[in-house]
């Protein structure tokens, strides 16, 4: 008994490494963009164009999801801070699904272990699961209600920004707001505000100088090691729960569980509603639910519920707690239930669409590149090493570090002599036009009643 258990676990766990194998360079790209578009889009600049409830604001929030992570927990904490900032909850849940089902990276990983069939059905279902969800929250969530719920938001959290002029840090609430090129800078003072004002270029960086520059390319590397350290663990459980699952399960139980529907339409029904559910009961989500959707294609589970099964990582429980903490029980739970319809009904629409182009896949899965190579090699196992070499050029980054950040600069507080950093420096003030930093509140003020005694 002891030796079966221990064998299936063993056979689990080559399964569950067979599954990162053929996803890593997939995993590896994904988080690699998604570093990128976190180092040089400002969320503050994304905010101005997701105000409106209308398909141009849509329009603008799936652009700017496709270019994010495809991690559903990282991504809700983006839609958390751009509801928060101003984004009107109809494009801010567009820009959710778009950013956990639209996005570059889980497209690969899809095709790396379900094939091209199944990450084609996810691209095209996913503005279809948009479109169903947007429409469900314009009808069955008062827009008022959503802004108490931003209020409420705004009054429990200070974030904390950094002055363009000075580099102090300083909570947004407490700052000086400018509006310049569709983003809202904040001022410590009216001096930094001033200064600023006579040559803004001098003091923001552009996207095009912060992807050109080394500090641009180590902060990628930072936001890339975020979201890895913020979502391993899933990752981790979804290889292993995949592997051991396809392992431990018997076909048998799949195929009383599959085939609970019946035939035709009441089956691509039941297998839709059963896939979210599924996921659920699992707890996997993000990218960690694909290897999981193989096996379950695998075991014989409808493509309608595969679909569903994927786009189902936004209701994992979860997820579930942090809705009700962002827009309180009764719109969490309410988008609880968008959510789920929404999945639901996409599973069924992209299987008929599917199913009348005649693209819906063979149940038996061949693995990608099979009886393919490449100088003796799988494409996989080129991809996998090309993508390990440029994560080690990422792990160089952050061993070296940023170069002459102007937070990183060491400064003298000139009342007491102490040396300080600028982004540690707490008080600062303008004369002359001249930027001076202090160590405490006292220093500060000491040198504004006979600032001449010390220069």
């Amino acid at each position: 008994m002891i030796a079966s258990i221990g064998e299936t676990v063993l056979e689990g766990l080559i399964l569950a490494g067979d599954f990162f194998w053929q996803a890593f360079w997939a995993l590896m790209l994904g988080f690699i963009i998604s570093g990128a578009i976190q180092a040089f889009v400002s969320k503050e600049g994304m905010v101005n164009y997701m105000g409106e409830p209308n398909a141009k604001s849509v329009l603008y929030a799936m652009g700017f999801g496709t270019a994010s992570t495809s991690c559903s927990f990282g991504d809700i904490a983006a839609t958390k801070t751009l509801f928060k900032k101003g984004a009107h909850i109809i494009p801010a849940v567009a820009f959710k699904i778009a950013s956990t089902n639209f996005v570059i990276g889980l497209t690969f990983v899809i095709w790396a272990l379900l094939g091209w069939e199944f990450a084609v059905a996810q691209a095209v279902g996913a503005p279809i699961f948009i479109l169903i969800a947007i429409t469900l929250v314009h009808l069955w969530i008062p827009y008022d209600e959503t802004q108490k719920a931003r209020e409420r938001l705004i009054e429990e959290e200070q974030p904390v920004v950094t002055d363009p002029v000075c580099k102090m840090r300083l909570n947004r609430e407490n700052g000086i707001p400018v509006e310049h090129k569709n983003e809202t800078v904040y001022f410590c003072s009216d001096g930094c505000k001033r200064l600023f004002e006579q040559n803004p270029d001098a003091h923001t960086t552009s996207w095009k100088e912060k992807i050109t520059s080394w500090n641009g390319w180590v902060e990628a590397a930072n936001q890339t090691k975020k979201d890895l350290n913020m979502l391993w663990k899933e990752l981790a459980i979804g290889f292993l729960l995949a592997g051991l699952i396809a392992a431990a399960v018997p076909q048998t139980i799949w195929t009383l569980l599959f085939e609970g529907g019946g035939t035709g339409f009441t089956q691509v029904l039941y297998n839709s509603v059963l896939g979210p559910l599924i996921s659920m009961a699992t707890f996997v989500g993000s990218i960690g639910n694909v290897p999981l959707a193989a096996v379950l294609w695998g075991s014989g589970f409808a493509f309608a519920g595969v679909i569903a099964f994927i786009y189902a990582d936004l209701i994992v429980p979860q997820l579930i707690r942090i809705y009700r903490k962002i827009w309180g029980k009764k719109i969490g739970n309410r988008m609880t239930i968008i959510l789920f319809v929404s999945m639901a009904t996409t599973g069924i629409i992209v299987y008929y669409l599917f199913a009348v182009l005649g693209l819906i896949p063979d149940l038996d899965i061949a693995e990608t590149g099979e009886g393919v190579t490449i100088f003796g090699f799988e494409p996989v196992t080129i991809l996998n090493l090309v993508f390990l070499l440029i994560a080690i050029g990422f792990v160089g980054l952050l061993v070296r570090g940023r170069k002459g950040a102007p937070g990183d600069r060491v400064v003298e507080d000139p009342v007491t002599g102490t040396e300080i950093t600028v982004k540690n420096a707490d008080y600062c003030t303008v004369y002359d036009e001249s930027i001076y930093y202090f160590e405490s509140e006292d220093s500060r003020a000491t040198f504004r009643d006979s600032p001449e005694a010390y220069l």
